[in-house]
């Protein structure tokens, strides 16, 4: 690069009229005093780039950007411009540059541009003393016509404000349909409830120097208000007095608009979402983030104002259970590239157990490649347990309508069976020809009769059995209710000599129906002092504790036992003995077991016959 000359280093060349240079590699700035008579101001106010940004307006400081500048000379070596400086009264004053590359460097930039610069603000202000033809308009007006915005242009010591061409065009207005003042815009084109902001910003930027830039809705000539986006920027004199303002319009309408349509239809989906119950969540393969909508939050209960949790901090809000079905599902989307639609049950924030359905689907890029999961989890709670109460409920009424027909059996064949017994009895003492004859049938009809009141007493003890469900649970001490249970079968204890031992130190009560415990341990007791071995005492031995959350209670006995194997599936039906030689009538487990099905609980049993017999009830 050949060296670069520096004339204006010469004495007395700052004083050619006019005359600028400047340097693109040390980005140094000359420029002719004569710039400051022209503006009236001080002599050497106006000295270097800086100083001349100082008083140039806010719109044409670009120009006299260094890159801009580059730009400008890239492939031409002449180049003008049009800029307003502001003179010593605050008044704009129109100059056009003229400039032109002396020196480029290997890259074909300019390193050295020269110029003048000519004051023009008569020709501006009177553009028909111009010697073009009438029909150019100066570059000025054309830069201002496209840019498809309104440029306005007030003066705060006069309160005199002036509008470009495409202001008015886009309030509807012809070029100077109206004069123009702050009154006027403030008062008659501002929407009401947008003064007070105006106002309020202009007073910050003015005298506190903030921004001012906000969206506004004026009048148009149709009659409607259109949104406008409007910024300004202030001019200040030495004493930090504003004098001059300036900034532009662009019409927003349509921005706006489709703006409220997009926040209503948010809102719409995010109301919608509340009231299903629907959130929205996304997993980032490649940051690993996690992004839950609002109403994921509200279904996890899940504080607004916390961090969205890790994906291995939110899988814990699944039990082990349902932790396994969605990081089985969410593994094979990523490995398979499938979509998943699970339901499983799932912890909140606060601890509450809910059932969710979770759908999910991979994310892929242009490459196809999979780089995240999205999808949607919805509370599934109140249909879920709807769905299992009438579950349970099918399986209460199924159960129901097994034990109906199994006591419906009971009685037609036990009832069948006694009064076919009377009718065959009636007939023989009928035809009988002795008064001997019908004495001994008499008898037998007694026995029937005896025979007839217990069944119905047994069938009578069932329906009541049922009807005692409905009486409240309350906590019952193992300790007492046994000891009610051997006073009540006291004398059976001393004929058969029973030695009962009990050990509720591991869990002491239960709440349970007090009827139903005590008929089932008087059962249980007296079964295993009927079934003794004979010429051997019972021993029986009581006990409880807790296992997996449930409380259980044990009896055991040294009886005679029962053959499992043979009698596993009669063990607890009605009138079924297993033991030839004793008196039992075969309804007490059947009791038993009716009594505990209705509570819930359960019954088993472990038994070997000639060593003894273990009922281990589940509460």
């Amino acid at each position: 690069m050949r060296a670069i000359r520096e004339p204006w280093n010469r004495e007395g060349y700052y004083d050619i009229p006019n005359f600028w240079a400047w340097d693109l590699t040390s980005n140094t700035f000359s420029i002719s005093d004569n710039v400051n008579a022209i503006l009236s101001l001080p002599s050497q106010t106006i000295n270097n780039l800086d100083t001349l940004k100082s008083r140039l307006f806010s719109i044409d400081t670009k120009w006299l950007d260094f890159n801009i500048v580059k730009e400008l000379t890239k492939n031409e070596n002449y180049f003008e411009q049009k800029i307003r400086l502001y003179n010593a009264e605050g008044n704009f004053q129109f100059f056009q540059i003229n400039g032109y590359v002396e020196l480029r460097d290997a890259l074909n930039y300019a390193v050295l541009v020269k110029g003048t610069f000519t004051h023009i603000s008569y020709l501006v202000e009177h553009p028909e003393k111009l010697p073009q033809p009438p029909v150019h308009k100066t570059e000025f007006e054309l830069i201002i016509k496209g840019i498809e915005a309104g440029i306005w242009d007030w003066d705060l010591q006069y309160d005199t404000l002036w509008w470009s061409s495409k202001f008015y065009e886009l309030l509807g207005y012809q070029d100077g349909e109206f004069n123009t003042s702050f009154n006027t815009f403030f008062n008659s084109l501002l929407h009401q409830d947008d003064r007070r902001k105006v106002e309020k910003l202009l007073e910050e930027h003015l005298y506190q120097r903030k921004p001012y830039k906000t969206e506004i809705r004026l009048l148009c000539r149709s009659g409607e208000y259109k949104w406008f986006q409007t910024s300004g920027q202030a001019l200040w004199n030495s004493e930090g007095k504003p004098i001059k303002m300036a900034g532009s319009i662009i019409d927003i309408t349509e921005t706006v608009n489709h703006r409220s349509a997009l926040l209503k239809n948010e809102f719409l989906l995010n109301e919608s979402a509340k009231l299903a119950r629907i959130g929205a969540w996304e997993v980032d393969l490649i940051t690993q983030e996690v992004y839950w909508s609002e109403s994921t939050k509200a279904i996890y209960e899940y504080p607004s104002n916390l961090k969205t949790p890790s994906l291995q901090e939110a899988l814990l809000y699944y039990p082990e259970a349902s932790r396994d079905i969605f990081s089985k599902a969410f593994n094979e989307s990523i490995a398979l590239g499938k979509s998943f639609d699970i339901s499983c049950e799932f912890l909140t924030y606060a601890q509450n157990k809910i059932w969710v359905r979770v759908i999910g689907s991979p994310l892929f890029d242009i490459q196809g490649t999979i780089i995240g999961v999205r999808g949607v989890i919805k509370n599934i709670d109140e249909e879920k347990q709807k769905e299992l109460f009438l579950q349970d409920s099918l399986k209460i009424i199924h159960e129901q309508n097994r034990k109906l027909v199994n006591f419906a059996h009971i009685v037609s064949h036990n009832l069948r069976s006694h009064t076919g017994n009377l009718e065959m009895v009636s007939n023989f003492i009928e035809e009988c020809d002795t008064e001997y004859e019908q004495r001994l049938l008499l008898d037998n009809v007694k026995q029937i009769s005896k025979q007839l009141s217990e069944t119905i007493a047994q069938l009578n003890e069932v329906l009541v059995t049922q009807s005692q469900v409905q009486q409240p649970k309350v906590r019952i001490c193992f300790d007492d209710i046994l000891t009610k249970v051997k006073s009540m079968i006291q004398s059976e204890l001393v004929l058969s000599g029973a030695h009962i031992k009990s050990n509720f130190t591991r869990c002491e009560s239960v709440y349970y129906i007090p009827a139903y415990l005590e008929s089932i341990l008087i059962n249980l007791l007296s079964n295993a002092i009927q079934f003794r071995k004979p010429a051997m005492c019972p021993e029986i031995t009581l006990s409880s504790w807790i296992e997996n959350n449930k409380i259980i209670l044990q009896i055991e006995d040294n009886g005679m036992g029962i053959d499992l194997e043979k009698y596993k599936y009669k063990l607890f039906g009605m009138h079924h003995t297993f033991h030839k030689h004793t008196s039992g009538k075969g309804f007490g487990l059947f009791l038993i077991k009716n009594q505990l099905d209705l509570m819930g609980s359960k019954i088993e049993v472990e038994s070997q016959e000639n060593i003894g017999t273990t009922f281990k009830i589940t509460f």
